[in-house]
């Protein structure tokens, strides 16, 4: 994992200090300047079965899954070059993929093809400015240059920089960007470590992205979520005695654990879908034409990639495997009651 030396962590959109542990999840933003550079990123880093029908992107997608034993979740929106959506559907696209990116993601990923960039690549930027402004998203944006073949990347490197288009991206970005060699990463998965490895080093140095709108969202979200689960609980009461009966000591404690995960999972993605069904706020809009350069608004679009942190079990799920061989039945009966009092006090 890329530390950086020396340096004091600016506190950009940042609460807490972020934890760079290898362990640590990571939430990304993907766009692309087309949906096929989305995609192929994406089945690239958690595997070819993710988007596998995908032609296009259409509509806001969040693929999660482990990757080199880190929870990964990239979420794909709509690629405006390849889809000419209402504004009433492209409103609503938005508003998912703030509550899928929700507290804020990790990293806005820029999808390129090196052996392709034109004149108006530095347009492609204006729509993520325009929509997630303030300008303070730049600094958490990576630019990827995604390519199949078995070129050298020196060479691409070199006919990349003499692209002016690029290199003023790459300047209101903090020159972060990244070569991504999809043979290399095929045989050694070096390129997907050398991803994780830079967001890393931009969480540490930026902290993660976050504004009034993904705050708003998150409190939301948390809310609903509690309401969820409450009205799951005679649900959870008899899975939990089903469990009981089936299985004691330790692997009652496991079970318990692993079926709490699913809860949590479940409840998390219906909050973040019900929220932006019902979410009003109106996206910031600032002066991006300023912010990235004038030019025409051409091949404008936006794909994002986002998620959230796996659910953390808690300190009581905790106390339940801490009492396995004292009783692994009652400290579980305990964590399932201090699950529904938190719920209460939620939404008391």
């Amino acid at each position: 994992m890329a530390t950086v030396k020396g340096k004091t962590r600016r506190r950009e959109s940042l609460d807490n200090p972020p934890n760079l542990s290898i362990e640590s999840p990571l939430r990304m933003l993907v766009f692309g300047s087309t949906s096929r550079d989305q995609i192929v990123l994406t089945q690239s880093v958690l595997g070819p079965d993710v988007l596998r029908d995908e032609v296009n992107i259409s509509a806001t997608k969040k693929s999660s899954g482990v990757v080199q034993g880190r929870n990964i979740t990239l979420v794909n929106t709509p690629n405006l070059q390849d889809n000419d959506l209402p504004d009433s559907v492209h409103q609503k696209e938005l508003k998912k993929a703030v509550c899928f990116s929700c507290p804020g993601p990790h990293a806005v990923v820029f999808v390129l093809d090196p052996l392709h960039l034109t004149s108006d690549t530095m347009d492609l930027l204006k729509p993520v400015v325009h929509y997630f402004g303030p300008l303070s998203v730049l600094k958490h944006t990576l630019i990827v240059l995604y390519h199949e073949r078995g070129l050298k990347t020196l060479s691409i490197e070199d006919e990349v920089k003499k692209n002016k288009s690029f290199r003023e991206l790459a300047e209101k970005c903090g020159q972060n960007y990244l070569f991504f060699n999809e043979e290399m990463n095929r045989t050694e998965g070096s390129q997907t470590q050398a991803l994780f490895a830079k967001v890393d080093e931009m969480v540490f140095e930026q902290g993660m992205y976050s504004n009034v709108e993904f705050k708003d969202a998150e409190k939301r979200i948390q809310k609903e979520e509690r309401f969820i689960r409450k009205s799951k609980e005679k649900e959870i009461r008899e899975t939990v005695k089903m469990l009981e009966n089936e299985h004691s000591g330790e692997t009652l404690a496991s079970e318990i654990v692993k079926y709490d995960e699913k809860v949590q999972l479940e409840c998390r993605e219906k909050a973040e879908l019900a929220v932006a069904d019902k979410l009003g706020f109106t996206l910031r809009v600032v002066d991006y034409a300023v912010a990235v350069g004038k030019g025409a608004f051409v091949g404008a679009l936006l794909g994002f990639a986002i998620g959230y942190d796996a659910m953390a079990v808690g300190a009581a799920i905790g106390a339940a495997l801490g009492g396995v061989l004292g009783g692994a039945a009652n400290a579980a009966r305990s964590y399932i009651s201090n699950s529904f009092a938190d719920a209460h006090k939620g939404n008391a």
